[in-house]
């Protein structure tokens, strides 16, 4: 070890502390050790060998070290920071109490007195004037005197000791200000259950005392010299009443430190209900919550998390600037409506590298609503890597989903794209039919075939076609006139639905089949016919739509890195030159092919017939008769027919997109994130600024407010995917539940 650069620490654990006349700290009996602490320490580390030299297990002991201006303050050593700010302020050396907390209580003459001892291994008794209990030293961190005799005596079920997270030890205690003590005196008393009054609330002395007359519970806390540290002097933390009192007289909700109590809860669950919250605090506190206290407490908690909404709009021109700074050739612009944001583009440099070296030139483009108190819309684009994995390539916030908003989203989408031509894939929303003509041209638009399912679903619904036979029978020959890849196929699948109902047929004609039909549609799409990928990208973002705009954009930024770390591992587990998605398609049309007879002609050209017809296949050209090699890329059954009769490998005819070179292409760029430690702030006077004074420039929150109303959180889903399925518990079949069972039960 470096001893330039280190500190000697004694080490105090196993005896017990004792003030002194001065005020100053003074430890007796237990054992001292020494040992030496490096400036760049961590706390983990730091624990590790100091339990290695104590000979003791670190679980059950606190840590706690004073400092050489203050020797009477005792403070927390919990984390790193705690590390750095001991460190910091000790030149040759520092001193450690290794501490297991236990309390004394005595009564004598009617004075309650509360000593406050640290031992290494005892349990002691504790006695009070009500109630007396064995308790280990442990299991009252942050609980009156005899609380759990109190709750068995009255039936009050007693608490989670890690919902207070920080408990008032006992004098002695620093807390960094007035409103951190007030904080975690405000949670003890709700773990106690019990209600307090100050009777001296400043930054500098705050005096508490117990609700119920004639309680010796109060609490004393000073500042220390000229700063805002605040040290607790007297604790008496002993109340004289039982529990059923403390319940009845119910802890006073004040918001923000209600707020404070579910924030952790909140963070780890975002969709944490506000019913949840009314229930939780009833059963952990006995406090009942109206349903819009707990709304506003979640909202309130949501604040303290992610910022103020209108803050997070004034930060966005810095983030804009840093992403271009730290990814060279990302795109994020946003444009402004008299000072207020009104619309934002974001694409990331390696999303626009790898579209276009190694992408199959086909994007889907959808929205979502965004929750909050502006709302908007998301605006997102994605494609397919090499094994049909979501590949986000940009994503907007809009005001709302509007043929300008729109056209200026696919103005910046056309921009990066670099004269590619693809072939985008959207629902039939009129303003992305204008923008899109307008931009990449009518014949490079195909509509989403689950949405023109459900318009045709609706249809069937309004022309009085009831059953779900015959709703079931339309929709196959829908399916028919859709996936056909020949252009006699589609008109004998239109005469066949001509014949089941005309108007049907009338239907399919009037919107726009060569949008959707595959035999149809002019360019190569790929096989895609649906928006899913859209909806997946939807679904990826779905509890981070209610976050602040630049939360949003951050987390997005992390997700997106997480979720291209994971393909780039994932290419580990491809046991061929193609992805284990194409692997699948593939192997399926190579056992088709295991019957089919195969007749070769000349020039790589092969006949082959599929129990139906005849169909040509062209190994030179990569053709089949069928279309359907040419349509997706990947040979088709006919193909691996003629493949396997040449006694060729059927996996390098499959296209180069789906090949692990391209994978390794499309994910071979740089992205970095944004450090966070420079970031500016919005001050009181509303300029924001970092710590150098520098100004940069903010905008305004949209104009647009939330509609009134309680937000819808759950989608509409469609009527065409994916169920669970459920079972029967009395006769173990599937599609109905017990409720509604009609099958007779077997004899016994």
């Amino acid at each position: 070890m470096d001893l330039e650069n280190s500190i000697y620490g004694y080490l105090h654990e196993g005896g017990e502390i004792v003030p002194k006349e001065d005020k100053q700290i003074q430890y007796k009996g237990g054992q001292q050790k020494g040992m030496y602490i490096g400036q760049r320490m961590s706390y983990a580390e730091f624990v590790s060998k100091a339990c290695e030299r104590l000979d003791i297990n670190s679980n059950g002991y606190t840590f706690h070290y004073t400092l050489e201006f203050d020797p009477s303050a005792l403070q927390q050593l919990d984390d790193d920071e705690d590390m750095h700010m001991m460190l910091s302020h000790s030149y040759d050396y520092a001193r450690i109490y290794v501490l297991k907390r236990t309390r004394r209580v005595e009564v004598e003459g009617g004075i309650v007195n509360v000593q406050n001892d640290y031992c290494h291994n005892s349990t002691e008794e504790i006695h009070n004037s009500v109630a007396s209990c064995q308790v280990n030293n442990e299991s009252n961190l942050g609980l009156s005197q005899g609380f759990m005799s109190r709750c068995a005596e009255t039936e009050v079920i007693p608490h989670d000791l890690s919902l207070c997270p920080q408990p008032i030890i006992g004098s002695g205690h620093s807390f960094p200000n007035a409103d951190e003590f007030r904080n975690a005196l405000y949670t003890m008393s709700l773990v106690g259950r019990f209600q307090y009054k100050f009777k001296k609330n400043s930054p500098k002395r705050i005096y508490v005392c117990c609700l119920v007359d004639g309680c010796p519970w109060r609490i004393t806390a000073n500042s220390v010299g000229t700063t805002k540290i605040l040290k607790v002097n007297i604790f008496i933390d002993v109340h004289n009443h039982c529990a059923n009192v403390e319940c009845s007289s119910q802890p006073s909700m004040r918001g923000r430190r209600g707020a404070r109590v579910i924030e952790q809860v909140i963070r780890a669950t975002p969709q944490y209900l506000p019913r949840q919250i009314c229930k939780d605090f009833r059963s952990r506190y006995g406090v009942s919550l109206s349903y819009k206290q707990a709304w506003t407490y979640k909202e309130m908690a949501k604040e303290r998390i992610y910022g103020l909404p209108e803050n997070s709009y004034m930060l966005l021109p810095w983030l804009c600037q840093r992403l271009v700074d730290i990814n060279p050739g990302t795109i994020a612009e946003y444009s402004t409506q008299d000072g207020h944001f009104w619309q934002l583009f974001i694409a990331h440099s390696f999303s626009i590298q790898g579209f276009l070296m190694g992408c199959r030139p086909v994007i889907a483009i959808d929205s979502t609503h965004l929750s909050g108190p502006y709302r908007g819309s998301l605006f997102s684009t994605t494609a397919y890597d090499a094994d049909d994995g979501m590949f986000p390539i940009a994503f907007g916030v809009v005001s709302s989903e509007n043929y300008e908003d729109w056209l200026w989203f696919l103005q910046k989408l056309k921009g990066i794209l670099q004269d590619k031509e693809v072939v985008i894939i959207s629902d039939r929303h009129q303003a992305i039919l204008r923008s899109v003509s307008q931009l990449f041209g009518v014949e490079n638009h195909a509509y989403c075939y689950r949405h023109v399912k459900e318009n045709f679903s609706s249809y069937v619904t309004k022309h009085s076609m009831k059953g779900k036979k015959c709703k079931m029978d339309a929709f196959l020959l829908l399916d028919n006139v859709a996936y056909a890849r020949l252009d006699d196929d589609y008109v004998v699948a239109m005469e066949k639905l001509k014949t089941y109902n005309s108007d049907l047929a009338k239907w399919v004609e009037e919107n726009s089949p060569q949008h959707w039909a595959m035999s149809k549609f002019a360019k190569k799409r790929w096989d895609k016919m649906t928006t899913n990928l859209a909806e997946s990208f939807n679904a990826w973002l779905k509890e981070e739509r209610h976050y602040t705009i630049f939360n949003l954009v951050m987390t997005h930024m992390d997700k997106f890195a997480h979720l291209a770390c994971d393909h780039m591992g994932s290419i580990e587990n491809w046991k061929a030159a193609i992805g284990p998605k194409t692997e699948e398609k593939l192997l399926e049309n190579i056992i088709k092919s295991g019957s089919l007879p195969v007749y070769p002609y000349v020039g790589g050209v092969f006949k082959v017939f599929n129990m139906k017809v005849y169909v040509d296949v062209n190994l030179r050209e990569r053709t089949c008769t069928c279309k359907a090699w040419q349509m997706a890329g990947i040979p088709c059954e006919h193909a691996c027919a003629a493949i396997r009769q040449m006694k060729q490998d059927v996996y390098e005819y499959v296209d180069s997109y789906f090949k692990l070179p391209m994978q390794e292409l499309i994910y071979s760029g740089h992205f970095n994130s944004i450090p966070n430690h420079n970031m500016p702030i919005v001050d009181v006077d509303g300029c924001v600024r970092d710590a150098q004074g520098r100004l940069y420039p903010s905008l305004k929150p949209p104009c647009s407010k939330r509609p009134p109303g309680r937000p819808r959180h759950r989608r509409i889903e469609s009527q065409f995917s994916s169920k669970r399925l459920i079972f029967c518990s009395r006769c173990q079949v599937a599609g109905h539940n017990r409720a509604s069972c009609k099958n007779p039960l077997p004899a016994p």
